[in-house]
Order: structure tokens, then C-alpha cells, then sequence
């Protein structure tokens, strides 16, 4: 497959995942290999990375690492294959709040 049909995989597990997760969107993506992720700020977009991280080993970027002005965001690669891009989704949602 070539990049493109497996960008399009990756929206569309990503498109599932927040039907399913309503306390979370996404930003309208222009171009770029990153999705902006909004989610519930409970906590820092720091802390919940680092969360993810150790609990789930799932890498995601808090959203002031790409200068975005408020807690809630996170950034996410779509160069992820898709297989491991789900199950980094499926982590997301075991840490998110009321799991």
C-alpha cells in the first residue's frame, strides 16, 4: 500500500474511534503528517501523555508542543501504521476520564 491509502486507513479509525468518544474531536486537518485531538482537560495534555505512556505505551504529544494556547490537546502521527495506531486509540480511551 502506498502512503496515501494508508493515511486514509488511519482517518478512518480515527473517525470511528470518536463517533464512539463523544467527549473528544478532532481539529479540521489541513495537510501534515498530525491530528490536533481535543479531549477533556482533567488534567494537563502533559500529565495525560505521560500517562499514556507509562500505563498504555502509547506516545502522543501534548498539545504545547505545537504552540496550542489551551489544556485538552493532544497531537497524534498519522505515519502510525494502522494496526498500532488502533490499538494506541483503544489506550486513549482506557485513559481517559470515567474508564
Amino acid at each position: 500500500r502506498d502512503r496515501h491509502d494508508l493515511l486514509m486507513l488511519v482517518y478512518a479509525a480515527m473517525d470511528a474511534w470518536l463517533a464512539r468518544e463523544r467527549g473528544c474531536s478532532r481539529l479540521a486537518v489541513g495537510g501534515g503528517w498530525s491530528a490536533l485531538l481535543r479531549r477533556p482537560a482533567i488534567e494537563s495534555d502533559e500529565a495525560f501523555a505521560l500517562r499514556l505512556l507509562e500505563q498504555g505505551g502509547v506516545f502522543v504529544h501534548p498539545g504545547h508542543f505545537f504552540d496550542l494556547p489551551a489544556e485538552g490537546f493532544l497531537v497524534l502521527s498519522l505515519l502510525t501504521p494502522p494496526d498500532a495506531f488502533q490499538k494506541g486509540l483503544e489506550a486513549l480511551s482506557k485513559a481517559l476520564p470515567n474508564r
